[in-house]
């Protein structure tokens, strides 16, 4: 599955991961990503089931999270989460089951309430 995304017929934009969400594509991503945001109010990621991802395809997951919120629309992921982001939000220490203020107030969708 390459890196990409598409509009599904409610407006909302899937934006599929690729094989690597790591630091050489991570620019790649968030553009694609930024205009997804910018195109509807919902975007969701889908994950390709062996995708590896680095702490900064983690980063980038937490500012488009943000960034979606700041504009007041939907950011999350569809299907499964991939066992390697699950093992990069463990060891680096970026597990979270309190609230986030960036989603709703609600325990955080990337690193500890799922979707």
């Amino acid at each position: 599955m390459p890196l990409n995304s598409s509009v599904r017929e409610n407006g909302e934009i899937i934006v599929t991961s690729g094989e690597f969400l790591t630091i050489e594509t991570a620019a790649e991503f968030s553009r694609i990503v930024c205009e997804a945001l910018e195109a509807s109010k919902n975007v969701a990621i889908e994950f390709d089931p062996a995708v590896e991802i680095d702490i900064t395809g983690v980063q980038v997951l937490c500012a488009a999270c943000k960034s979606a919120a700041q504009g007041g629309n939907e950011f999350s992921y569809r299907g499964p989460q991939p066992r390697a982001l699950a093992e990069i939000i463990i060891s680096s220490g970026a597990e979270r089951n309190a609230v986030c203020k960036h989603n709703n107030n609600s325990t955080c969708v990337w690193f500890g309430g799922g979707n």
